[in-house]
């Protein structure tokens, strides 16, 4: 008697078949099409599309001359740490190539946005068909944010390729000696974005809970690998990170980092804290006024944790507050193009002044993603501990820090796949069973069967989360909108 393979198997099966397939050379070419047709969007976007450089932008651009002009990493002529060095030494290395025009950096970010791209694709291949992938990739390429992304003076665009290359090396499953330059490109992410070094500690854990997997022999072997890989991890990201934290020790006598994570903190972490940066903070408290960065940045961290430990309840609901700023909508990109008319507005002002049209375009496909990808992600099988450890460490830092709507970037293609790995389903437009049997000429028919199948094989728990995560967006999306045009 024959065992009945059950069908969501045969379907895993079939799927991790499909990912090992080599493609197709009319598959290469639509690729190319996508790539290059996104590509020509950025590109006449960087010579139309225009911008002032203020706040964090002016900050980088800045850092950026002087590293050029003077050698030195100082802002209005004092050294400084408020901004790590990764972006700015970015943007200083293709000024001191081509001049300080802002344009160079947008047409060097839309070429990054290629090769982030095409690892967007396969980080895809390892959940995905080739089909889909191909799906997925094309609605990244064109995903309205992320074009915009790629024409401003902030670091999304090369924080995004770095961590992809990062997360494409672990979701290969094959470890080897390659992980010590995977942790240099660790290092340089994190003096792009500080914040990632607490997400860095995911991968130690990764390494020893899949070491069956990943090692060959007994558990203490495959524990005394995974220490020995986590360690040359480590060396990688220190060898790039150490030379900053000593210059910061020499110049401004602290080893952080960056001496931005204490206002940050406290910025979340106070009486009248937001959850965000709020109206005029500066004026709020007087440690702003400490002229000794290093002084200040500690200052702010025991007022923060001052704060958290008297109010643990208060701090635990703040916590929220900020991840729904995380996820607020696309707002920031939107207000980062809005014209500068020299009168004091708020953010909220200046979001609401701006066409409806536009912020339904770049916002809606957003909201889309994020709230099917929920549930595809959820319906991962295979290599999920990267992928959720990311996720998780991303929310747990921003639980703690303040939070802005643009630091969910790093986290849409996690939403794209997952949007199409459950909702997307090629089969309904090329499968020729459509046709030769009655029952499934419905393709709204097909369909559905397709979705119950997913969605049957999520635990309950799974649904749950799915289902109360998609309500914090609408709760978060819709009090925004309703506070802005009250």
């Amino acid at each position: 008697m024959t065992r009945r393979v059950p069908q969501d198997k045969v379907r895993d099966r079939a799927e991790k078949q499909a990912m090992k397939t080599n493609l197709s050379s009319k598959e290469k070419k639509t690729i190319a099409a996508i790539l290059i047709a996104s590509f020509l969007i950025k590109l006449v976007l960087a010579f139309t599309l225009t911008a002032d450089i203020r706040s964090d932008s002016l900050d980088y651009q800045s850092l950026a001359k002087s590293i050029i002009t003077t050698g030195e990493y100082s802002l209005d002529g004092k050294p400084t740490a408020s901004s790590t060095i990764g972006y700015p030494l970015f943007l200083s290395g293709i000024y001191s190539l081509t001049g300080a025009d802002q344009l160079w950096a947008r047409l060097a970010q839309s070429v990054i946005e290629v090769f982030t791209c095409l690892l967007f694709l396969f980080f895809c291949m390892n959940y995905l068909d080739t089909r889909k992938s191909i799906i997925a990739l094309s609605v990244y390429a064109f995903f309205p944010s992320n074009i915009l992304y790629t024409q401003t003076i902030l670091s999304e665009t090369l924080f995004a390729l770095l961590a992809l290359i990062i997360i494409v090396y672990f979701l290969n499953e094959k470890i080897d000696s390659k992980i010590f330059l995977i942790g240099m490109v660790a290092g340089y992410a994190v003096l792009v974005r500080s914040s990632f070094v607490f997400a860095l500690a995911v991968i130690p854990l990764f390494l020893l809970f899949n070491g069956r997997k990943l090692f060959e022999g007994y558990k203490h072997k495959r524990i005394k690998r995974g220490i020995q890989y986590s360690v040359l991890f480590f060396i990688g990201a220190v060898i790039v990170v150490a030379p900053w934290l000593i210059r910061n020790k020499i110049v401004l006598n602290t080893f952080a980092i960056g001496t931005h994570g204490g206002s940050t903190f406290w910025s979340g972490s106070n009486p009248d804290a937001t959850g965000t940066w709020y109206h005029k903070i500066e004026d709020t408290n007087p440690i702003f006024n400490i002229a000794d960065e290093a002084e200040r940045d500690k200052k702010f961290y025991q007022e923060g944790l001052k704060y958290a430990v008297n109010n643990p309840h208060k701090f635990a609901i703040l916590g929220f507050k900020k991840l729904g700023y995380l996820f607020s909508s696309e707002r920031m990109i939107l207000l980062y193009f809005a014209k500068n008319e020299n009168r004091a507005r708020t953010s909220s002002e200046v979001y609401a002044s701006i066409n409806p049209f536009l912020i339904a375009l770049i916002n809606i496909p957003y909201f889309i993603v994020m709230l099917l990808g929920t549930w595809g992600l959820l319906m991962i099988k295979r290599k999920r501990f990267i992928v959720y450890g990311m996720i998780l460490a991303w929310l747990f830092i921003f639980f703690i820090f303040v939070a802005l709507a643009r630091y969910h970037y790093v986290l849409i293609p996690f939403f794209i796949m997952g949007t199409v790995k459950g909702f997307c389903h090629p089969e309904l437009f090329c499968h020729p069973e459509l046709f030769c049997h009655p029952e499934l000429v419905s393709g709204s028919h097909f369909y559905r069967k397709k979705l119950y199948q997913s969605f049957k094989s999520m635990p309950v728990t799974y649904k749950i989360s799915a289902a109360v995560f998609n309500l914090f967006l609408l709760a978060v999306w819709t009090s925004e909108f309703y506070l802005m045009y009250k």
